[in-house]
């Protein structure tokens, strides 16, 4: 017997209105899903993947004007036709949504038990509906891993680390106890480990709760973790959708071939560049004749230029392609070995830190009457740490969120100062007292680029003042000459020079990270710390960021401390390896070392939680 559809969406169009003109964010898109199982959704930044998301739950009229055409079908209501108490209903009782900062998503005034039972009946007032709320989320946070609900319920968000705020968010959702499940890239930001814990999450309590799953992502990985089921979007299209195990090993769609190729894998080697997708998904409202991946796609026809292919049924899988690919992608099992870095022994290290450590004191307290009790507690963030970088050399330091990388960075860039030891850069020593030397030619020798390029580029500045801060702060370039440099900058970061004039806002996120980089080799720095700089980035952006990196690394005899929680990407392009638990390193080798034969423990641990491309989610109707 034909599975009954939980979910159906039917030529669901949505355009955002802007002087009552409508720019089309998703057109025509069909799907459907049935109870039990997880639908994963993906595609680039710009496909339209969350507006549909948020088309469903009909949230995105509460951000901007919508017009929407078609219909969303749940259980044979239309919600697209409810009105605004009727769609109140729906969400929370019917549908559950997880968003992607569980931290943006939580109210950081309101204790964990408070919104959660706010969520499983808001505004309820009487004292047993209170106490049945409250039972509720004690239940839900012990079902989602928690051992200890109670304390739990009494933290604010700010007092759990990411992935438990996410753990949060997922019990938040299942507190109506829905019969549908709205998950927005929920395992962005975390870590392997986490990660994996939060993916093991979904499938046990969609299997207890016997829900039906939209998880949206752009990890191919992740899609294959928790998949019966892919959807690939592409510019407000659907492109392909199909079993996960079809889509993922034998992609029809030359949009879906190249996702799947851009994906690092444990074991094979991408010193001399990783694979990624030319050019970028065309804007929202942007008319494109024919199939709108054609400016990108290196197999088109005559035929793909002029007209747009329809959703044809191929087996089992949908696709939408003029001239689909057949048979497995083909992946090299080796690359080109990596460029020589010179041996230690023939030239003085570049970076070299020395038994560093970094602790933290902090005051902790009990509430009670007028005074607190107090206690000092340290924490040590970097402990006892050594290593060494030579000129021209990728390390590569991984480890999960907590492990210390990103502090060891600080210490390396001189952003903090060690408790103890000494870090030595071309020369010049950082040590508990501070920098000795020249602080502006240390400023000049490292540079940094960090994770969130938002963040870290000032969104009232130009592209161009942006870039030109740190020669005017760390050379004397001036005037038509300065100019000139941030204009050969942009050039050399694969930017054009248009886009000198314009604001951060105004600019997609794969080009606001190049002018990071931009920004971090002007000064003509020799060591490059980069922090977690693709985590936040689509596949095929990730990519291109890499291969930029290694041709200034190769052009330029760049030094890099590229810190990641990725370790399929570290082990594709690094010359060596450390891996951090703790405030300690571990284990350093090289990357063949580390994907063969692992000598520590966490490291093994790591490897066993880093999601490949292989399906390992249950089989289309082994839910039942």
């Amino acid at each position: 017997m034909t599975p009954v559809s939980l979910l159906e969406i039917d030529r669901l169009s949505v355009g955002v209105l802007a002087d009552d003109v409508a720019t089309e964010l998703v057109h025509e898109l069909s799907l459907s899903l049935e109870s039990g199982r997880t639908l994963c959704v993906v595609g680039e930044s710009g496909s339209g993947k969350t507006v549909t998301a948020l088309s469903v739950i009909r949230l995105l009229e509460f951000v901007a004007p919508v017009r929407t055409t078609g219909a969303v079908r749940l259980d044979d209501v239309d919600l697209t036709a409810l009105g605004p108490a009727a769609m109140r209903s729906v969400r929370g009782r019917r549908i559950g949504m997880v968003f992607q900062e569980a931290l943006d998503s939580l109210n950081p005034a309101q204790r964990i038990g408070a919104q959660l039972a706010e969520a499983h009946q808001p505004g309820a007032a009487r004292r047993d509906a209170r106490a049945a709320a409250r039972t509720r989320a004690l239940d839900l946070l012990r079902e989602v891993g928690f051992t200890d609900p109670e304390r739990v319920a009494n933290l604010y968000p700010h007092q759990l680390s990411g992935g438990m705020q996410q753990r949060v968010m997922i019990a938040m959702a299942l507190m109506a106890g829905p019969d549908l499940l709205l998950a927005d890239e929920p395992t962005t930001a975390l870590d392997v480990t986490t990660q994996a814990e939060i993916l093991r999450l979904f499938r046990d309590v969609q299997r207890e709760h016997r829900m039906a799953c939209v998880f949206i992502t752009h990890d191919m990985g992740v899609a294959a973790e928790i998949a019966d089921r892919i959807a690939v979007m592409y510019a407000g299209r659907l492109v392909e959708v199909g079993p996960a195990a079809d889509v993922l090993s034998a992609p029809r769609h030359r949009y879906t071939r190249a996702l799947v190729e851009c994906v690092p894998r444990i074991g094979t080697r991408r010193a001399e560049g990783l694979p990624s997708i030319r050019g970028s998904v065309p804007a929202a409202g942007e008319v494109l004749p024919g199939c709108r991946f054609a400016p990108r796609c290196a197999h088109t026809v005559d035929r793909c230029a002029a007209e747009e292919p329809p959703l044809a049924v191929d087996g089992e899988s949908e696709v939408a392609c003029w001239h689909p690919g057949a048979g497995p992608v083909e992946l090299p099992l080796t690359a080109p070995p990596p460029l020589a870095a010179p041996a230690a022994e023939e030239v003085a290290p570049l970076l070299e830190v020395r038994d560093v450590h970094r602790a933290f004191t902090t005051r902790s307290g009990r509430a009670g009457g007028l005074f607190k009790l107090r206690r000092r507690e340290r924490t040590n963030a970097v402990d006892g740490v050594s290593l060494t970088v030579r000129p021209g050399e990728f390390f590569g330091l991984v480890g999960e969120s907590g492990s210390g990388k990103t502090t060891l960075g600080q210490l390396v860039a001189a952003l903090d100062h060690p408790t103890s030891g000494t870090i030595t850069v071309a020369g010049q020593q950082h040590t508990p007292r501070g920098l000795e030397g020249d602080v502006r030619a240390f400023r000049r020798t490292v540079q940094l680029v960090f994770q969130d390029p938002q963040s870290s580029l000032d969104p009232r500045h130009t592209i161009g003042r942006i870039i030109a801060e740190p020669l005017r702060e760390l050379t004397d370039l001036r005037g038509a000459a300065l100019r000139r440099r941030v204009e050969r900058l942009l050039d050399e970061v694969g930017l054009p020079k248009s886009i000198i004039d314009r604001i951060p806002a105004q600019i997609s996120g794969g080009q606001r990270q190049r002018v990071a980089i931009a920004r971090a080799i002007a000064p003509e720095p020799a060591l490059v710390v980069a922090d977690e700089p693709t985590s936040a980035l689509d596949v095929s952006v990730q990519g291109q960021v890499m291969n930029l990196l290694l041709d200034l690394r190769r052009e330029r005899d760049l030094g890099f401390l590229f810190i990641t929680h990725n370790l399929s990407l570290i082990l594709s392009v690094a010359d060596r390896v450390g891996v951090m638990k703790d405030g300690r390193l571990v284990e350093v080798a090289t990357p063949a070392e580390i994907a063969a034969a692992p000598n520590h423990e966490y490291t093994r641990t790591l490897l066993a939680a880093n999601p490949g491309i292989r399906p390992t989610a249950p089989a289309a109707g082994s839910h039942e």
